[in-house]
């Protein structure tokens, strides 16, 4: 609970004369006076866009998974210490994350601005009840990723790098779109959450959808909506898909599912068509450098159509995004 100290110590007034205005993803309208420099960032993926946006000196609060990356992330401690001597040095107070939310913390850091999930409701409401921004975030589509981008470089004074940045990811998503036209025969893709269950996937409606088909395959799953979905065994032996792509997971590889005799059959396992993101930072579905994983996957599906080379394509993306050399 937040003491009643805090919450009329901090108290934020209500009603401002704003030269900003955004609506997040709940509709709402968030209001400005001017660029957010105090900003408390939830979410990790957000957080990757502020840092694209070469605005990470605003930061006074961040999530707690950069330092703490549990069983869910990989390797996001290490590229944030390249990107910020504060985040390598632990100077920058994690205050939160899906999960819990610190609120004595980030009332007592004065923020100006709040990132938040959309679905963390309680603490929304606290936050606004005492007057403090929030700007709640529900991606979805690959537009989401957009607006996101578009609304943080609006409220942080970045609006020509978030353009910047958009644009170039369009233009290479346009090129492979191009690619794909010559594709007469989709292949037939299977994707894999792969950390709590491999038969966990995305189907009709989802980013991984949009990038399977972007690059002319076809989701085993793309006949039924929802964002997470767990096929039974029997469905995917039935679609029997030609190649088969994995999320990072520490514990689940392509091997164990070269290895299990439930799987023997499908085509993907027989033709050694199995591939797996080798870390989560970089392939990052809801962040800008969803650009690198569908070319990981475009590769894999079809490698004597998509000629480039996965590892320079890593290069220019990540480098550009971050505009810094984070991968050599």
């Amino acid at each position: 609970m937040v003491s009643i100290f805090l919450i009329l110590y901090f108290f934020f007034p209500k009603h401002v004369a704003a030269d900003i205005v955004v609506h997040d993803f709940r509709e709402k309208t968030i209001k400005l006076k001017r660029p957010a420099e105090r900003v408390v960032c939830l979410i990790e993926s957000a957080l990757t866009g502020i840092y694209m946006l070469r605005k990470q000196e605003k930061l006074v609060g961040i999530p707690t998974n950069v330092y703490d990356e549990g069983y869910y992330y990989s390797e996001t401690f290490k590229y944030y210490s390249l990107l910020d001597e504060r985040i390598r040095l632990r100077k920058i107070p994690a205050v939160g994350n899906w999960e819990s939310v610190n609120l004595e913390k980030i009332i007592s850091i004065k923020p100006d601005l709040v990132i938040i999930w959309a679905n963390q409701t309680d603490v929304i409401e606290t936050l606004e009840r005492i007057g403090i921004p929030v700007y709640a975030v529900f991606i979805t589509k690959i537009e989401d990723i957009f607006k996101e981008i578009s609304d943080f470089g609006v409220m942080l004074g970045a609006k020509s790098q978030a353009e910047k940045l958009i644009n170039f990811v369009k233009r290479e998503i346009t090129d492979i779109e191009k690619i794909a036209l010559k594709i007469r025969s989709p292949k037939k893709l299977f994707y894999s959450w792969a950390q709590l269950n491999f038969l966990q996937t995305s189907c009709k409606g989802s980013i991984v959808d949009e990038i399977i088909l972007k690059i002319g395959a076809k989701n085993i799953c793309g006949d039924i909506e929802g964002e997470s979905k767990v096929l039974t065994m029997e469905k995917l032996i039935l679609h029997n898909p030609d190649v088969i792509v994995m999320w990072h997971s520490k514990f689940l590889k392509p091997e164990d599912i070269r290895k299990n005799k439930q799987y023997r059959t499908i085509t993907a396992v027989r033709r050694n068509s199995i591939y797996q993101f080798d870390e989560t930072f970089i392939f990052d579905l809801w962040t800008l450098k969803f650009l690198y994983a569908m070319k990981f996957m475009a590769k894999a599906a079809y490698p004597e159509i998509y000629t480039f080379e996965l590892e320079e394509e890593k290069r220019k993306i990540i480098n550009f995004l971050y505009g810094k050399k984070l991968i050599n």
